[in-house]
């Protein structure tokens, strides 16, 4: 958080003392409106990561149809992934079923697919899903991207944690919170998710969920 802080205090004095050219104050202006909104994301995370990890948070769990989110989904990070230049390929059925908290399922695929576009260039990201024979509801994000070393995939999802430090400054990812949100929100749910990857090869994300309880 020190680094958008540090941008924004020392553009406020540039703007103060007239240190900044005429010209160039509208661009000072944007970069510290970024800045800003980099920050509020930040403690956003920082806040939304405590409360999963202290139940403080009431799922709203229903019958969620996972192609519809995955569709959705797609359409929110195609044009990510038409900069990295990464198709998406999709095996989900339409009648594959998850029992979730909507908005929380969708936080998690989301940052998962996210993820996936972050470490793969000119690449593809797989997402499949289906209900195994004791209804649990089976996910796998697939990617062909950079892949982690087994000590990355041991800490991914440790707080703060960055698979890959060249990529701090990057537009996506950058709290370093993601993989840590999704690992406490699978549990909330009872769930499991597990990562397989190589160097070079890609990363496998595998999320399992199980359905409701029989009352």
């Amino acid at each position: 958080m020190r680094t958008p802080l540090t941008t924004i205090n020392g553009l406020l004095e540039g703007l103060t003392y007239d240190a900044i050219p005429e010209d160039s104050r509208e661009e000072s202006l944007q970069l510290m409106s970024n800045e800003t909104k980099r920050l509020i994301r930040l403690v956003n995370d920082n806040l939304d990561y405590e409360k999963i990890r202290t139940n403080q948070i009431i799922l709203n769990r229903g019958d969620i149809p996972v192609y519809h989110v995955v569709n959705n989904l797609i359409e929110q990070l195609q044009k990510k992934a038409n900069e990295a230049k990464d198709q998406f390929v999709v095996h989900v059925a339409e009648d594959v079923r998850v029992y979730a908290d909507y908005d929380r399922f969708v936080q998690i695929i989301f940052n998962i697919m996210q993820n996936a576009i972050q470490f793969t260039t000119g690449g593809t990201i797989t997402i499949a899903a289906h209900n195994d024979e004791t209804k649990n509801c089976v996910i796998t994000i697939s990617d062909t991207g950079i892949g982690m070393s087994e000590t990355q995939m041991k800490n991914i999802w440790e707080r703060y944690y960055k698979a890959d430090p060249s990529r701090k400054n990057t537009k996506y990812g950058e709290s370093g919170l993601g993989m840590a949100i999704v690992h406490q929100l699978v549990k909330a749910h009872g769930g499991e998710i597990v990562v397989d990857s190589k160097l070079g090869k890609g990363t496998t994300f595998t999320v399992t969920m199980p359905p409701e309880k029989s009352k």
